[in-house]
């Protein structure tokens, strides 16, 4: 009779530990939740991006920065959400046009925006009242042949990790040579740990080189490449000017005054008379002590790669190559700070 007991006990221990289990697992597939029902369970779906014009680049952040997917408007992008309520960020970006940032919530299926030119690239080609009549018609011009071919090309820098600022011509006041300036604005990320890598070389002559090549690799061959057919139809262009600017954060040694309160004592000797001893006396005094420490501290900077190039020595090719030999042995390359 015991033993028929003690098999039932048994049998209902295992019965209601294999129903907690069970239990427990059901949980587990229902997924975790938060307070309030919001769902954390990671989702993923694809979203449609569209943009005006068509033909822009879709990048997608990851970090601080921005990633190219080498996919142009219309197209598809897939992203990652953690929870209803997150948000993530893409830019639309053409070349020429002002760039937009699109946030995408997780219910969204479909997002998009108008690009607008660049404000600072219409303004290049007003010139002031006073220029020469010679030098505003080559910007009315070049205008006009950019409108055509640049302007209108989706393949045209696609991926590059920078925006067009400025594009115009001027004419050197004392030699009368006309030159084509264009100005970009790089992305903080641009060139990556090459380029902060080269900018630390303690050769000047070095540092500029490897900064430059870095540089022309990042996409300012192409720039050289697509705007030396743009400067080939006018035949009083001399050089090509390019300069990328961009923010950085660079660290620098400096010295701090420190100082801190301290007690100092002085030691002497006194006799007593009365006792026939001599005894110590200590005798404290209150200090400031000062000196100097060497700390390393982060600023931020706005650095500028500036390229001079004569325009008959690049070659009429889209080949990254074969520009970037050129304009290393050919080209001026001067790496510093934008002065405001």
């Amino acid at each position: 009779m015991r033993v028929h007991d003690e098999r039932k006990r048994r049998t209902a221990n295992a019965v209601r530990l294999g129903s907690l289990t069970l239990g427990i697992c059901l949980l587990g597939f229902a997924g975790p939740i938060q307070a309030g029902g919001q769902n954390t369970a990671t989702q993923s779906h694809v979203v449609a991006v569209k943009s005006d014009p068509l033909g822009a680049m879709i990048w997608k952040k990851e970090g601080r920065g921005y990633t190219c997917t080498d996919t142009p408007t219309p197209g598809t992008v897939e992203l990652t959400f953690h929870g209803d309520n997150d948000v993530q960020r893409l830019r639309v970006r053409r070349f020429g046009f002002s760039s937009m940032n699109l946030d995408v919530k997780s219910t969204d299926r479909q997002v998009g925006g108008v690009l607008n030119l660049e404000k600072s690239v219409s303004s290049s080609f007003q010139l002031e009242d006073d220029a020469q009549p010679d030098v505003k018609q080559l910007n009315e011009a070049l205008k006009k042949e950019f409108e055509k071919t640049l302007l209108t090309d989706p393949d045209a820098f696609r991926c590059a990790p920078f925006d067009l600022d400025s594009i115009h011509l001027t004419k050197d006041k004392e030699t009368g040579a006309v030159e084509l300036d264009v100005a970009l604005r790089l992305d903080r990320s641009f060139g990556g740990p090459a380029l902060r890598l080269a900018s630390h070389a303690l050769n000047a002559q070095e540092r500029d080189q490897k900064t430059g090549q870095v540089a022309l690799e990042n996409g300012f061959a192409e720039v050289f490449g697509r705007f030396h057919r743009m400067a080939a139809k006018f035949a009083d262009v001399k050089d090509i000017m390019v300069v990328g600017s961009y923010s950085t954060t660079e660290a620098y040694l400096d010295t701090e005054d420190r100082s801190y309160s301290e007690i100092q004592y002085t030691y002497g000797n006194r006799y007593e008379p009365v006792q026939g001893r001599t005894v110590t006396v200590v005798t404290p005094h209150p200090v400031t002590v000062h000196y100097k420490n060497t700390v390393v501290k982060d600023q931020e900077a706005e650095r500028a790669i500036t390229f001079v190039m004569p325009a008959a020595q690049i070659p009429d090719t889209l080949d990254k190559k074969a520009i970037s030999d050129a304009v290393l042995a050919s080209g001026k390359i001067l790496i510093g700070s934008v002065k405001e």
